[in-house]
């Protein structure tokens, strides 16, 4: 297996082209589950750190932001945490639908779609540098490429046809997640 840049950088390409493939090619590498595992948290790292760099962009241009900017480790354990509950959620949902995908495959393809939206951010980082107005607009195409993405990771994890179906059950367990949280938020007086 060819492990450099240029290599996972094509394979991106092809996953946003052909995210259905790609996620089968991502699968059929049959990675251990500990360099799984470790995946998942190098993305949380680099997720991390992205956004320092990007919180660091905002205290240039407002220096009375700095307050509120999170430390690093507490920004990679929260990024950690949603990746967690994002891969639990997709192997969770999946199966009780009658999915078939296994953990280790959903924790697998957790990580290749936050590597691609990784590389979308960086994108946008760059673009916010040279041509500010366009960063909003590279942040919302982001969004739909991650639901685009995911709804045919999912589908292709535990094999669903229906993409509007797939997408639709993204969609529900996205409002239902934020409803408990906000309950929970409630309950605990935040």
């Amino acid at each position: 297996m060819d492990l450099s840049l240029s290599n996972w950088l094509r394979l991106a390409r092809f996953s946003v082209q052909n995210p259905r493939d790609g996620a089968r090619r991502i699968m059929a590498m049959d990675l251990p589950m500990n360099a799984r595992w470790a995946a998942l948290a190098l993305m949380a790292v680099a997720s991390a750190l992205l956004a320092h760099i990007v919180f660091s962009m905002a205290v240039m241009s407002d220096p009375s932001l700095a307050p509120a900017i999170p430390s690093p480790l507490s920004t990679a354990v929260l990024q950690g945490g949603v990746l967690l509950v994002t891969v639990w959620l997709v192997h969770w949902v999946g199966r009780r639908r009658g999915g078939q995908g296994t953990l280790g495959n959903a924790v697998s393809l957790v990580a290749w779609l936050q590597f691609i939206m990784l590389l979308v951010q960086v994108i946008q980082i760059v673009v916010l540098l040279l041509i500010p107005p366009l960063g909003a607009m590279i942040g919302f195409a982001a969004i739909g490429l991650l639901l685009w993405m995911m709804t045919n990771f999912v589908a292709e994890l535990h094999g669903f046809r229906s993409l509007g179906a797939v997408f639709a059950g993204i969609l529900v367990t996205l409002v239902a997640l934020a409803f408990g949280l906000a309950i929970l938020l409630i309950l605990i007086g935040a």
